[in-house]
């Protein structure tokens, strides 16, 4: 398990300040909710046989979660050129899906299986598990807390022995935005992909509202699918540069992109 009791009381604490908190009377009206595109810095070879399932930036690497029964594995990339540094496959009968970081672990879903795997950050060796209940698609971190999506439209705050501490409903333009699927964590938002949609949701995890909507149309003409399931799927933050990586499922490209702040 990661991290230790007085820890998991600070992430409960912070979950229940998450759940209860409301939005504030300066957030946007849902009609007014802005659209804004990313600015690409450059653009990086990626594996295109990879099911990107999760993505996250650390200290000058990606690590990245691909996805697929009998050919699954958690990786960890070279942010110079793209290539794969490392791989650890997962057994065959085990479908991956997201990931996430925290105290020098990481932590990778399975779709059904009801698994996570925990990781040493530096070699990828297998050094614990967690257990839960439902479907694993997206998984994010704050300093104390996980933030997992199962497909619905509701997100779960975990402590760091993965026990529920809250959920919230997300919600865009009056109705709940479900098909929520690989997350990311950064400058105090949550940042979501839906599945099969071009965007990426900014949401506020107080209360679940959508605050701004990434267009990553662009992004996606570049890499060029080439099938439907070949989705904008991937999201790593880079906190010293203040840069964003996004990828899709099977692209071949990989791009580092500046998405303006929300902050005035």
């Amino acid at each position: 398990m990661i991290g230790d009791r007085a820890a998991a009381g600070a992430c409960i604490a912070l979950c229940a300040a998450l759940c209860t908190g409301g939005c504030g009377e300066d957030g946007p009206a849902q009609a007014d909710i802005p659209h804004v595109k990313p600015t690409i810095i450059r653009t990086l070879p990626h594996d295109s046989l990879a099911f990107t399932q999760g993505l996250l930036f650390h200290e000058g690497r990606l690590y990245e979660s691909t996805g697929g029964y009998g050919r699954s594995s958690v990786r960890i990339l070279d942010t110079l050129d793209g290539r794969v540094l490392r791989q650890v496959p997962l057994d065959q009968d085990l479908f991956a899906e997201g990931l996430a970081r925290m105290d020098d672990r990481l932590v990778q879903l399975t779709w059904r299986a009801g698994r996570a795997i925990i990781y040493a950050q530096d070699d990828l060796a297998t050094v614990g598990g967690f257990l839960y209940s439902g479907e694993g698609w997206g998984l994010a971190a704050s300093r104390h807390a996980f933030i997992m999506s199962n497909g619905s439209d509701t997100l779960y705050f975990r402590d760091r022995h993965f026990s529920i501490t809250g959920a919230v409903a997300v919600t865009f333009e009056g109705r709940r935005l479900t098909r929520l699927n690989e997350l990311e964590y950064a400058r105090g938002m949550v940042y979501a992909n839906v599945w099969h949609s071009v965007y990426v949701f900014e949401i506020d995890p107080a209360c679940g509202s959508v605050r701004r909507i990434i267009d990553c149309t662009e992004l996606t003409e570049q890499a060029r699918p080439r099938g439907r399931e070949e989705v904008l799927n991937g999201i790593a933050y880079n906190r010293d540069a203040g840069t964003f990586f996004l990828t899709g499922k099977n692209w071949r490209l990989l791009f580092e992109v500046r998405i303006p702040s929300g902050s005035p």
